[in-house]
């Protein structure tokens, strides 16, 4: 049972595919800001 287990676990990983969308340094940014801002006001509200 265990062997199967490791069988399916292990051998039938494939690698990750590669990344198709280039990376959006701005967008990045904003969104860290949005989230920032959005985790700061429910900290507020507690």
């Amino acid at each position: 049972m265990m062997q199967k287990l490791r069988a399916i676990l292990f051998l039938g990983r494939k690698p990750a595919p590669r990344q198709l969308t280039p990376f959006n340094g701005p967008l990045l940014d904003q969104k860290r800001e949005d989230v920032f801002v959005a985790l700061h006001r429910m900290g507020n509200l507690r």
